[in-house]
């Protein structure tokens, strides 16, 4: 595991969620959406986009939220050097550093 580079990347990602507008449980959503479909990237930018075009039934602010998860994953994920449970790790401890 590369603890330091995972670190260095969960701070990336926390300085621009928080600089987002975007639900912490969607984006805890999004994750488990990446680890279910075994950490395939393409997947998890198909599944933020469709989301943020062409969600189901739900609020406006909650496809807000995915418009801004997707913009942010678009962002992050090409510029944090991991790959596969290392990246799932670094979005999961940026979004609990983002919390508190």
């Amino acid at each position: 595991m590369q603890w330091d580079k995972i670190m260095e990347a969960a701070k990336r990602l926390e300085d621009l969620l928080r600089r987002a507008d975007v639900d912490f449980n969607e984006a805890q959503k999004a994750i488990g959406y990446y680890l279910f479909k075994g950490c395939d990237d393409t997947a998890m930018e198909r599944y933020l986009k469709e989301m943020a075009e062409n969600p189901p039934p739900r609020s406006k602010r909650t496809q807000g939220y995915y418009r801004e998860l997707y913009r942010v994953w678009r962002k992050w994920s090409p510029q944090c050097g991991l790959t596969g449970v290392d990246k799932a790790r670094a979005w999961n401890w940026g979004i609990r550093m983002a919390k508190s």
